[in-house]
């Protein structure tokens, strides 16, 4: 699972002129905080919970081209999660109370304007599951195909993983990323900064993606893994092969004034045989730039093929900026888990500063 609140905060080793400071002046320092805070309501039995997620981080501009990025987080849930759904409604549920998580502690170099290369501890929800539709909304598998998340342990929030990352942009909008990461993420120091391809396996992680980042994004990546793992039945570690293919379009399809339509279409698939999330598809229409404030609205859907289930989830929502720092999301949920209906909602407050 992930988490992609702060969609807003672009990633910035994406940007081709993020890294370039002028060696002759002082140290280029850019940083951002973020507080969500939400109410997670299972309307079907009248549950309610509470879940918050903090964020901080900072890129550090040591030489030309050449920066110190770093990212944690903290996290505390009470009563929650609220519903026993596959997938997970809020994308900020991701278990264990924590008062610090490292999510990010890499050296960055931008290579002229065309290319990035990065070493060390690497988060993978920015580089190829934060699209400006998929942002949107709170289902977790709109953000992170669960193709990946559930069948090898990729690195998404709240865990971590040592990788070695590269991007490269050949001609303008299009973008290709590549990360190789130690093959098992994890939320604990003393485990996350090793390199240890023999005992833990590797994860390697491709997309390509061309986009404006406004009117539409398209991209198509792939995950391949030999992570290790436990064999239910011997209980003896194995790392066996896994792969997961995923493609993901928007497209703004008309605009009313500032305002516009747009469509989102996503899925992903996995060998059915050795994986429990095997197939997962999501369609939704997103309403962007509304009103003075810019807010938008959503409508969605996802289905997901598990091992011991099918899932499908409804979801509407709409971001209502309160003000440049503060805004609120309510979302609703009809959500169906192996012919079970249950209907659950939110409402979430997000503060994000910066510089």
């Amino acid at each position: 699972m992930t988490w992609s609140v702060t969609s807003a905060q672009e990633n910035p080793q994406s940007l081709p002129d993020s890294l370039a400071a002028d060696t002759a002046s002082a140290p280029r320092v850019s940083w951002y905080a973020s507080v969500t805070t939400e109410m997670p309501w299972n309307i079907s039995d009248g549950r309610v919970g509470w879940a918050n997620y903090i964020e901080a981080g900072a890129e550090i501009g040591l030489w030309k081209g050449g920066s110190l990025n770093m990212d944690a987080i903290a996290t505390y849930e009470y009563h929650n999660p609220v519903l026993g759904d596959l997938q997970w409604f809020s994308n900020i549920t991701i278990g264990a109370n924590k008062a610090f998580r490292l999510m990010q502690f890499e050296l960055s170099q931008q290579l002229g304007d065309k290319g990035l290369v990065s070493l060390g501890l690497h988060n993978n929800d920015l580089d190829c599951f934060n699209s400006p539709y998929t942002s949107l909304f709170t289902n977790s598998s709109h953000t992170s195909f669960p193709t990946l998340a559930y069948n090898f342990p990729v690195a998404t929030a709240p865990v971590a993983a040592l990788a070695l990352h590269l991007e490269y942009q050949p001609i303008e909008k299009l973008t290709i990323k590549e990360t190789l990461y130690n093959g098992m993420a994890d939320d604990r120091l003393d485990h996350q900064f090793r390199f240890c391809p023999k005992g833990d396996g590797v994860v390697n992680i491709t997309s390509i993606q061309y986009s404006d980042q406004e009117r539409y994004t398209y991209s198509l990546g792939a995950g391949l893994s030999n992570s290790s793992m436990e064999n239910e039945d011997t209980g003896k570690p194995e790392k066996p092969f896994q792969y997961a293919l995923w493609l993901l379009a928007e497209q703004e399809l008309c605009t009313i004034g500032k305002s516009g339509l747009g469509l989102m279409l996503q899925g992903s698939i996995a060998p059915k045989e050795s994986s429990y999330c095997s197939h997962y598809w999501g369609a939704g229409l997103v309403c962007n730039r509304l009103g003075n404030m810019e807010a938008q609205v959503g409508l969605a859907v996802n289905r997901v093929l598990m091992s011991d289930g099918r899932e499908t989830d409804i979801e509407l929502t709409t971001t209502l900026p309160v003000c440049e720092y503060l805004s609120l999301q309510p979302a609703l949920h009809c959500i169906n888990t192996n012919g079970t209906y249950k209907m659950a909602a939110l409402i979430r407050a997000s503060f994000e500063i910066g510089n």
